[in-house]
This record gives C-alpha cells, sequence and structure tokens, in this order.
C-alpha cells in the first residue's frame, strides 16, 4: 500500500495482489496481469511526458496533460451534512456537521486549450474539489499537505474502459497530432490484433463520446458531475460519487454565437452577483457484489436500483470577483490535483484509477507544478 508522503515524482507503480488470484487486497480489484499493467501505465506515463512537450515546445510553458483549460477556480466549503446517517460517517464523512475550506477547479477535458464549443459538438467538462486539511491516514499527500481530491466530469461514465485502451489511445494521439479518430478505426474495417472483445469495448467508447459530445453545457455551475470510476468507502464497500447543484440540474441553452471562453465567462457573470452556488455532494454505496464494473470504467450503477445519498454540502460563496486576476490564474494554475490524493478509506479503485496515479504525478512534475 502507498504511505503518507510519497515522493511526488514517484514511477513506480504500486499494487497488492493475492498471487494465486490477482485481486488485490482490498478486495476489490482483480488485476488480470499485474506485471503486464504496470508496464502499460509506465508507458502511458513516458508517452504523455512526449504529449505535453509536443503540445507545449517552449520550455517555460507546459499545461496539464488532460483538462488544460481552466473556466476559473473557487473558494468553497464543504460541509458534511449535520444529520448524516451514521452507516455513511466513513472517511471524511465521519465527523457528522464537520466543516471543511475547499478549492474547485472547473475545466475542459479536452487535451489541448481549445475554444469550449467546437463547430456543434460538445467536450466533457470537469469539476474538481480540493478538501482542505483532512484528518487521518492519506495515500499521497498533497505538496506537503493534507488534502482529499474529488474528480468529476460531467457525465457517469470514462469514455475508455481500461488501460489497455488508454495504452492504445495515447499512442494514436501521439502519431496523429491529438486526433483519436483512428481508436475508432476498427469499427469499420478489420484491423490485425483487435480482439471481438476490443472491438465491443471501443463500440462502447464511441457511443459515450457521441453522448458527451451531444450533451451541452451553457455554465459550469449548473450541471452534474460524477466520479465515474469506483471508490473504497471504508473497508468493506465501495463508491461512485457525484456533485450535483442544490435543485437539480438547469435546463442548459447555448448562448448565440458563444465566445471561445464562454464557459468561464458564465461562471465569472454567476460569481459576481450576491447569490451562493451550492452543490449536494452525493454517493452510491454498494458492498461486495456482482456487477461492480470496477475494472471497467465504462461501466454505469443504476441511479434506481442504486439511487445517490446526500453526503455533503457544497458552497460557493458569492461574490468572488478576483477569479481572472493575474495572482488568481497562477494560484489556479499552480494547483495539483490527483485522485490519490486522498484518504485511504476512500482509496481509487479499477486499473483506470491505478493509471492516474502516476501519470498525473508524472505530468505535474513535468510541468514544474
Amino acid at each position: 500500500m502507498l504511505g503518507a508522503g510519497a515522493p511526488h515524482g514517484t514511477m513506480e507503480v504500486w499494487i497488492m495482489s493475492d498471487a494465486t488470484t490477482n485481486t488485490a487486497d482490498n478486495g476489490f480489484e482483480y488485476i488480470p496481469d499485474p506485471q503486464g499493467e504496470a508496464a502499460q501505465i509506465n508507458e502511458i506515463a513516458e508517452l504523455t511526458k512526449q504529449l505535453q512537450d509536443m503540445r507545449y515546445p517552449d520550455a517555460q510553458i507546459k499545461l496539464r496533460g488532460v483538462h488544460p483549460k481552466s473556466h476559473g477556480c473557487v473558494k468553497a466549503q464543504f460541509e458534511v451534512l449535520p444529520d448524516l446517517d451514521e452507516q455513511f460517517q466513513v472517511g471524511l464523512f465521519a465527523q457528522a456537521g464537520k466543516k471543511y475550506d475547499a478549492l474547485i477547479r472547473f475545466s475542459n477535458a479536452s487535451v489541448r486549450v481549445e475554444p469550449d464549443l467546437k463547430g456543434d459538438a460538445n467536450g466533457s467538462r470537469g469539476m474538481a474539489i480540493k478538501v482542505l486539511g483532512v484528518e487521518g491516514t492519506v495515500l499521497i499527500d498533497d505538496q506537503g499537505k493534507q488534502n482529499q481530491d474529488f474528480l468529476m466530469i460531467n457525465t457517469p461514465a470514462f469514455a475508455f474502459a481500461n488501460v489497455e485502451d488508454y495504452l492504445r489511445l495515447t499512442k494514436i494521439i501521439l502519431e496523429n497530432n491529438d486526433v483519436p479518430d483512428l481508436f475508432f478505426a476498427p469499427l469499420q474495417v478489420d484491423i490485425p490484433g483487435i480482439t471481438g472483445e476490443q472491438k465491443l469495448r471501443i463500440l462502447n467508447s464511441f457511443k459515450i463520446v457521441q453522448m458527451i459530445k451531444a450533451k451541452p453545457v451553457a455554465n459550469p455551475l449548473d450541471v452534474q458531475y460524477f466520479s465515474a470510476a469506483p471508490f473504497l468507502f471504508g473497508p468493506d464497500r465501495v463508491m461512485k460519487f457525484s456533485a450535483a447543484p442544490e435543485g437539480g440540474e438547469k435546463p442548459q441553452v447555448l448562448p448565440g454565437n458563444p465566445s471561445d471562453d464562454y464557459l468561464r465567462e458564465a461562471l465569472t457573470a454567476t460569481l459576481e452577483g450576491n447569490v451562493d452556488v451550492v452543490f449536494d455532494f452525493k454517493v452510491q454505496v454498494r458492498g461486495k457484489e456482482e456487477g461492480l464494473g470496477i475494472e471497467d470504467a465504462t461501466s454505469i450503477w443504476d441511479d434506481k436500483q442504486f439511487p445517490f445519498v446526500n453526503m455533503a454540502k457544497i458552497t460557493i460563496r458569492a461574490p468572488q470577483r478576483d477569479i481572472n486576476t493575474p495572482k488568481a490564474l497562477e494560484r489556479c494554475e499552480n494547483l495539483v490535483f490527483n485522485p490519490w490524493h486522498s484518504l485511504a478509506a476512500h482509496q481509487p479503485l479499477g486499473g483506470v484509477n491505478r493509471l492516474r496515479k502516476p501519470v498525473y504525478l508524472s505530468s505535474a512534475e513535468h510541468r514544474g507544478a
């Protein structure tokens, strides 16, 4: 297991598994080929640095490997609900009514800084919450501090299922100047080495990408975000989490002739007013049962069968009128988010999360954060 204070540039992949079954010691993960996966993850981390160099040839300017375009970083309060049921008082939520300061970064998931709307295609949007000064054992410290990061996107599933698929995608975008289209080529032509099982995953990825493109976001403060991947919820349960605007998502009507940065403009305009923005932080919690999809990041838990439970309230105080000052922009860019900035009680699970640990560390180190 990772210990607190793991070195920030660590590239080794820690995978604790049973030598016979390849089941991780948390009892939820299954790694069919731990050594092979570790090699793939390290290759992705190295390729990610090459992609950063390709995108930002000026050594003084290197942005994140993913989510490089920010719409703004804001200050918030993260309050565990005072009447939280005892069965959910786990990890960060162990003390009902506990209040934490937090920072939130809203962003685009595209790998380059581009217009928020490309033609008529929408993109994946992100919300990353950094809960400050948490108590307990953390998996990786956050630049010497104990923080809990919750990273989310505005769809309930990732577009790519596992490490193998993400490695193939990374190679394709490196070889084709960030154009991923060839990833989906096996849906049209037979490609040697692509199995039927891979084709099914590629088809599922294609469907999710189309869903993302069809989902408009007019204001990043008005939509729901999801963890997509699973995380521990104490020693014997697992969760997926979400942040939803209090009262539910608002209708998303895009402005006419939107500017390249219309999402930043919408966020800024909202927080220049005097009305606080409130999100409900909620989780789906399950035990050790069938259908968890731990190793498939495209899987979705049916929220009718496994309803979300409100755990905390996130309040973004208004007004916040300094979001776009040079100092605020610099602070925002220097923030480092990683799902492994986490209490051990909420350890990230599954291949994509195992991938994110060294890749995010490597990307942050490479850009000098």
